[in-house]
């Protein structure tokens, strides 16, 4: 066996020990390089990369050599986290624009009027469909269909060629510097809550502000009509221990904790619910601060999700939530501008001092850096080590925490029922029009259905 295959052996333990309750030998470290990050290292410009991902194989590599991690600090592109503009450029999107400083924003804009929920409702796919894609994507307009046909093709094929571009250099680090290689294959996915799902692309941030206080029944009516879609959705292919669906959560700390309670999360705590019955960990972003949800989230989160936090105080979280769920994030990105690499480990050593005894937490920044300017590599480089030297237990193999769906939540398809549309394949019409068709291409056949519905609610998010 090579040391390098033993480090990478050693590393993946880490992971589906902390993964299955089981306290680790040490706390897996794990850190993204951001792809602006990338490009800066290396004196690129903020564009050009974004249409060519191959371009930033040298300083990830470099960057790789001078930061400890277990997992690959570098990923390939995806349209979620990398925000791809080939895509989003040929679908003619409103939702998502390039900057002028090199980054995709997402405007506030609206996909949906206030008059429109009965429509929502009623059918909420083919509503998706036909009124809110085509408004946020001009090029995706039915009303011309050789155009929205060219750019549905065009936008997946330059989506496709942006993911592969840098595997190559993913996959090559991963064999040589021994990394962590991931939860297996379709363990992973995500999705959004209901109402945030309504806020970001449909009414917008001030338009649903308004709505829960102007259409309060329509807006939770609306939440449980699409909350089936997303989660199918958000359906992991392989549900796996190391795998979850990932859910940043936008609008509630903008929010009343009445309406949080009342309005927001019924739809998504039922959606969490059916995910835990599956064996699917929730990996929720629990973006700004929650610290006046902290009883709510006990209360009413499966047991078992991972919780990532952005702002708070350890202490309190650990305290309160530590015991029944996984936890990471908290510790200050700002730190790697400010701190000395003798002042960031300080502040590691206090901040694990709370965190580590017990089990349960992971690792990981309230944010990610997203320029060069932002990140003292001394620092980062200095911290990371510390990290993976300082944060072992004693009581590696006993259990912690509360394991997933300790609560024996029961898969209910009358709960979720697989969405309808007539813009979704149907097997029973097809095999009626089409009767020499084997009954062993059914399989194929919703698999692509599934693959066109993930498509269009990709759009979405």
């Amino acid at each position: 066996m090579s040391d390098v295959f033993k480090l990478q052996q050693e590393r993946g333990k880490l992971y589906s020990d902390y993964y299955t309750n089981i306290i680790p030998d040490r706390m897996p470290i794990g850190v993204t390089f951001p792809t602006h990050l990338l490009a800066e290292y290396d004196g690129q410009n903020l564009f050009d990369y974004q249409f060519d991902y191959s371009r930033l194989a040298k300083p990830a590599k470099e960057l790789c050599g001078k930061i400890y991690s277990d997992g690959c600090p570098v990923l390939p592109a995806n349209f979620l986290l990398s925000r791809t503009p080939s895509m989003y450029q040929l679908y003619g999107s409103q939702s998502f624009v390039m900057g002028k400083g090199g980054f995709v924003q997402h405007p506030e804009v609206v996909g949906m009027e206030a008059d429109e929920y009965p429509q929502l409702i009623e059918k909420p796919f083919d509503f998706l469909v036909e009124t809110v894609i085509p408004r946020q994507h001009k090029n995706l307009d039915p009303q011309n269909p050789i155009k929205m046909a060219t750019a549905i093709q065009m936008g997946k094929l330059a989506l496709q060629n942006d993911e592969m571009s840098f595997l190559p250099t993913f996959l090559e680090l991963i064999q040589t510097q021994g990394y962590y290689g991931g939860a297996p294959f379709g363990s992973f996915n995500f999705t959004e809550a209901p109402i945030d799902f309504i806020a970001d692309q449909l009414r917008s941030f001030s338009g649903i502000s308004m709505d829960i206080r102007r259409h309060k029944t329509q807006l939770q009516e609306a939440a449980d009509a699409v909350m089936p879609l997303l989660f199918h959705w958000g359906m992991p292919a392989n549900p796996h221990p190391e795998g979850n669906v990932f859910i940043p959560l936008h609008m509630p700390t903008f929010m009343r904790e009445k309406d949080f309670s009342e309005i927001w999360m019924p739809s998504y705590k039922t959606m969490l619910q059916q995910f835990a019955a599956c064996g699917v960990r929730p990996n929720m972003f629990c973006e700004s601060d929650w610290s006046r949800y902290l009883d709510i989230l006990l209360s009413e989160i499966p047991a078992g999700s991972q919780l990532a936090f952005e702002y708070g105080d350890p202490q309190t979280i650990k305290d309160k939530l530590g015991k029944k769920f996984m936890i990471t994030g908290l510790f200050p990105c700002s730190s790697l501008k400010t701190d000395t690499p003798v002042e960031i480990v300080d502040r590691a050593k206090k901040f694990l001092d709370i965190m580590l005894p017990g089990g349960g937490y992971m690792f990981g920044f309230d944010k990610n850096p997203l320029t060069l300017k932002e990140v003292n590599l001394e620092s980062l480089a200095a911290l990371t080590e510390f990290v993976r030297d300082y944060a072992t237990y004693d009581n590696a193999g006993e259990a912690f925490g509360t394991p997933l769906n300790s609560e024996g939540f029961v898969f209910d398809e009358t709960i979720v029922p697989k969405p309808q549309s007539q813009y979704l394949f149907n097997w029973d019409e097809f095999k009626e029009k089409y009767p020499l068709t084997p009954d062993f291409a059914q399989t194929n056949f919703e698999r692509f259905s599934k693959e066109t519905f993930d498509f269009y609610m990709n759009l979405l998010i």
